[in-house]
């Protein structure tokens, strides 16, 4: 009877391909590396792109090992369910008591049989958790991915921020200059020079918050990545990394999800392996047979061999407690997969409006809101530092080209992030794969 090998790398290769094809970087390579080195992926200076982000992460993030520690468990698990049940050996010396020559021994072993019957059941559960596993950790590295993605364009986000807002102290530092002078001259009052002075420091607080939230950013990047300890004097880089999909229809959207994600085949996995769990209790129905053999000596020195077997008769415990309970089993796994399934549609479609509703509006910012209001500041100055309008005219312009910067930043966030989300919501990636159902094949192994 041949064994599987305890080596988990087949395994984790199949993982890493699952990922990998789903993410289009190399997670293999990465996963060879060891955890508690820092990766060579970004040398914590140079801008930080979302490729290298992920990398990084792929490496020295923990999250994803673990899933790749329980492949190695549920393969010792496949393993263990191959094997035979040890046998039982009992011995004994008799002592005599009476005084006379000669003491008795016996020698007793016992090896169960139920085993042989029950075996492909067990071997059948142990290879659908060794497969849920693996798909288990493919999807681990998608949601490190996904989560990667989205606290790397925060930062993106967070760098306009701040660099909107320095531009802006510059704006109202430049107004309140031009009241001054205006004052200087007695074309206005000390109190436009009040107001011009509130927006200023106001501005600078602004300046102070953004940079405050930069930082706060970064340090959620370098969370995700698994450098928690790292410093924050660096700089986040585009692209993305996230390219649109090549169609925009939510029932296509959800039909790639159905075949590309990780989490719903597990799932399935999961109500294969219930399935064999019934199975399995099913031989409680029968007796439980134990092959005997033993060795005896009397006190006379007579010696005899005594094969046999046991019988254990299912008359009180007939197995229809474990069959329910199995059954149960089932029915959960089942429901789990379909509340799975509804989830996965409803976070498709969802994520999908978002995007949709973030592109709409972005581009209106960016082609109509932002440049009326850059016009209107530019317009506004001009015309108070020649004393054609007032200071209320142009403290309002100011205020709408400022709006109008942080609405475009915020709605370009949320485009991005819901476009990251979708991506995961299908599984990963917005290219068909080709049709390879890994939760559907049986494990071959090399037998040794």
């Amino acid at each position: 009877m041949g064994c599987s090998t305890l080596d988990p790398a087949a395994d984790i290769d199949r993982a890493s391909t699952l990922a990998s094809e789903r993410l289009g970087a190399s997670t293999a390579s990465t996963w060879a590396q060891p955890l508690d080195v820092r990766s060579t992926a970004w040398n914590g200076i140079d801008p930080l792109t979302a490729e290298a982000a992920l990398l990084v992460a792929l490496q020295n993030d923990p999250a994803v090992r673990i899933s790749l520690a329980h492949i190695a468990e549920r393969r010792a698990d496949f393993v263990q369910s191959e094997l035979l049940p040890n046998p039982t050996i009992g011995f004994g010396i008799g002592i005599a008591t009476d005084g006379l020559a000669g003491a008795p021994a016996v020698l007793r072993g016992l090896q169960t049989l139920t085993w042989l019957w029950t075996r492909p059941d067990r071997i059948a559960i142990a290879e659908a958790a060794l497969r849920e596993s693996v798909l288990s950790a493919g999807s681990a590295t998608i949601d490190l991915a996904e989560r990667v993605a989205r606290d790397h364009v925060r930062v993106l986000a967070a760098q306009d921020l701040l660099a909107f807002d320095k531009q802006n102290l510059a704006i109202t530092e430049q107004s309140l200059h031009i009241i001054r002078r205006r004052l200087a001259v007695g074309e206005s009052a000390a109190l436009d020079v009040d107001r011009a002075a509130v927006d200023v420091h106001m501005a600078k607080n602004a300046v102070t918050a953004a940079a405050r939230s930069l930082e706060q950013a970064q340090l959620a990047l370098l969370g995700s990545i698994g450098w928690p300890g790292h410093d924050t004097y660096w700089s986040a880089a585009e692209p993305v990394g996230v390219q649109q999909p090549a169609f925009d229809d939510d029932i296509v959207l959800c039909e790639l999800a159905a075949s590309q994600r990780l989490d719903l085949a597990a799932a399935r996995v999961t109500v294969e392996q219930e399935l064999a769990g019934l199975s399995l209790a099913g031989a409680k129905r029968l007796p439980e047979v134990s092959f005997t053999f033993g060795w005896q000596r009397n006190a006379s020195d007579r010696k005899s061999v005594i094969p046999g077997a046991t019988l254990t008769i299912p008359i009180f415990d007939n197995g229809d407690p474990a069959i329910a309970k199995a059954s149960a089993r089932i029915n959960t796994a089942r429901l789990e997969w379909i509340n799975l399934a509804n989830r996965i549609e409803y976070e498709v479609r969802d994520a999908g409006s978002r995007w949709r509703e973030a592109v709409s509006l972005s581009a209106v910012t960016e082609s109509e809101l932002l440049p009326a209001a850059c016009n209107a500041l530019d317009r506004s100055q001009a015309a108070y530092a020649e004393g054609v309008i007032d200071l209320t005219v142009l403290l309002l312009a100011q205020e709408q080209h400022i709006a109008a910067q942080h609405t475009l930043v915020t709605q370009k966030l949320a485009e991005s992030e819901a476009l990251i989300a979708l991506r995961s919501a299908v599984g990963g990636t917005f290219t068909a794969l080709p049709a390879t159902d890994y939760a559907a094949t049986k494990i071959v192994e090399n037998q040794s």
